[in-house]
């Protein structure tokens, strides 16, 4: 493996996820669901912001130093997307937001994707894999061995996923109606892209009249919107919507622009004016969605 291995990033508990909300019993090591007091029918999942790497996965991360240095850990995390949906579980949002590192594993894709001919049938453990990174690195390194693979699934995705479908389930019993929101940051430097990127799979995992209320508010509040693309909406969405049961799912892409006060500097510091700005857009979303939901 090529570059220096990782330290071991230890999960304490952040400061911003002690208030507000019931943290649930039970929670894994690499997530936490905060519960609103009284559960409306929002559940909110935020799959990429988290930093740890524990201590197993470290020995089998390597950066090299050149992506260390320019920061690649936290270019390729959703950084400021936990932040922008704190407080929403006053209007009773339960929120689901991953410690894990997207290093250790990638909660909004597929961690067993199908054959496909012909590199998994012919090479279904790739032994390496192109790392390309937003801090504007790329590097080569060794494909995880099956067991370590198999353990991330175990211990962080599945749980992670069981949490948002008890969520989701505990909402529509409640409601008759549930929709999870897939949050998430992107990084935009050109700014070619609108501020919010809406993605419902082209309509497949939630209505046109839903996603058109999450832009009516956002635009009603300055921010220009696009439909669809450059993010159509990742696996979250396919794993857990089901329309025809009531129960919706969307991915709301904010520019990573919008947290740090309109920087597209890289490594610009997180702005306190732009998340709390950020944070009343999410308190309108979680309005208009409940009103587009009718319940």
């Amino acid at each position: 493996m090529l570059g220096d291995a990782v330290p071991v990033i230890s999960p304490p508990r952040l400061p911003s996820l002690r208030e507000g909300g019931e943290r649930a019993p039970g929670d894994n090591l690499h997530f936490d669901v905060i519960r609103a007091a009284e559960p409306g029918p929002v559940v909110v999942e935020i799959p990429h912001a988290g930093l740890v790497i524990d201590e197993r996965a470290a020995e089998l991360t390597r950066i090299p130093p050149r992506a260390a240095r320019a920061g690649a850990l936290e270019a390729d995390a959703d950084l400021g997307a936990d932040l922008i949906w704190e407080g929403t579980e006053r209007a009773g949002v339960t929120r689901v937001v991953a410690r894990a590192s997207r290093y250790v594993i990638d909660l909004n894709t597929d961690p067993r994707p199908p054959p496909q001919p012909p590199y998994y049938e012919a090479d279904p453990e790739p032994r390496r894999i192109v790392r390309r990174s937003q801090c504007g690195a790329s590097w080569v390194e060794d494909g995880l061995p099956k067991a370590e693979r198999e353990r991330r699934i175990a211990e962080i995705s599945e749980p992670y996923h069981h949490a948002l479908e008890l969520e989701l389930e505990r909402a529509r019993a409640r409601h008759g109606a549930a929709c999870l929101v897939s949050a998430h940051t992107f990084q935009d430097r050109q700014r070619a892209i609108a501020d919010l990127v809406l993605g419902t799979q082209r309509e497949r995992t939630a209505s046109r009249a839903l996603r058109d209320a999450v832009a009516d508010v956002a635009r009603a509040q300055g921010f220009t919107v696009a439909l669809e693309h450059p993010f159509q909406g990742g696996w979250s969405l396919t794993r857990h919507a089901r329309p025809s049961e009531r129960v919706m799912a969307l991915q709301i892409e904010m520019a990573r622009r919008l947290v740090t006060g309109g920087s597209g500097a890289k490594g610009a510091p997180l702005d306190p004016a732009a998340i709390a700005r950020l944070q009343e857009l999410a308190r309108g979303i979680v309005e208009g969605l409940v009103g587009a939901l009718g319940v």
